[in-house]
């Protein structure tokens, strides 16, 4: 049995519960939040422990992993302590403020010989990985598109800078982590976005590569729909609802469907779980370099928008 503390037992903690109970040799240990209540309400719906503090609930017995699911303003602390706790973490996205943060957690990481992975379930399923595979099937890439346009910012946590609200940090990352996981790091990155009350509510980003740009939309005011385009010389590649897919669709000169209807934060738990438990220090799926490398493509869409967050000033 692999043993899990919660930190944090919000919205996403719930869904990330819900299919962890779903997984052979999965079980919550532990749990922790702000308020007590909403721990101890946790724990007894996911047969766990609730704890007053963190690092009581890091320590507890058989507790093999963290995940954090506070805010993101406060991922760096949490997964400081736990490092220093030695504990191996899977943490949310958005993973840090900016990169200067997810490099000093790497590094600690690093120094105490603990594995420490991004939340980022989209790559640890079997969708956006055979995309990667079909991409050859298409031919010299023409023209890339992507957006993820959901009405969301009646959220009062994506409207507050405090905890780092706006649509490029929680919906952003998405179609901007597809196009590097595909096609690697830009040469250059163009981003024009709308900026009110401290946070970005749209933003059109141009990924541009040799040979063909990747174009984003990205809107947290505006519902257009989700999804992710590659137009190759010899046929296309579309997935729909992409950060979450459940389908891959290929037309050209070779065409082909692939459906998965498997629990994707189920998916990302047993692997990262397996990754752990064989003595890995870095994810395979996720890597820290990915992880900061579009760290650093935020943090320059961010500066090309002049968005600077209340703790960065």
């Amino acid at each position: 049995m692999f043993g899990w503390a919660f930190l944090g037992c919000g919205n996403i903690a719930e869904q990330v519960a819900n299919e962890l109970a779903g997984e052979e040799g999965q079980k919550i240990v532990s749990c922790w939040n702000r308020s007590p209540a909403r721990a101890e309400k946790f724990a007894v719906k996911y047969g766990s422990r609730a704890f007053s503090a963190a690092e009581e609930a890091l320590q507890a017995e058989g507790v093999n992993a963290a995940y954090i699911a506070v805010t993101a303003d406060k991922h760096l602390e949490y997964i400081r302590l736990c490092l220093e706790a030695g504990v191996p973490v899977l943490c949310e996205k958005p993973f840090t403020v900016n990169a200067g943060e997810a490099e000093e957690v790497f590094a600690l990481a690093k120094e105490k010989g603990l594995y420490l992975c991004e939340a980022m379930w989209t790559w640890f399923n079997a969708p956006a990985l055979t995309v990667r595979k079909w991409l050859p099937k298409i031919g010299a890439v023409k023209k890339v598109t992507g957006k993820y346009c959901v009405s969301i910012s009646g959220n009062p946590r994506l409207v507050d800078p405090a905890r780092l609200g706006g649509a490029l940090v929680d919906i952003g990352v998405y179609p901007i982590r597809y196009a590097y996981e595909l096609f690697g790091m830009p040469k250059s990155v163009v981003c024009r976005g709308r900026v009110e009350g401290g946070v970005d509510h749209e933003e059109q980003v141009t990924l541009s590569y040799d040979g063909f740009e990747a174009e984003i939309d990205i809107n947290m005011d505006e519902f257009k729909g989700e999804e992710f385009v590659i137009e190759g010389e010899k046929g296309t590649i579309r997935v729909p609802w992409f950060h979450a897919a459940r389908e891959v669709i290929l037309t050209g000169e070779e065409e082909a469907r692939f459906e998965d209807g498997s629990p994707k934060y189920g998916t990302e738990i047993a692997r990262v779980s397996e990754e752990i438990a064989n003595g890995r220090k870095e994810s395979a799926f996720c890597p820290p370099k990915n992880t900061l490398d579009v760290m650093r493509l935020l943090d320059e869409c961010r500066r090309q928008m002049g968005l600077v967050y209340p703790s960065e000033k």
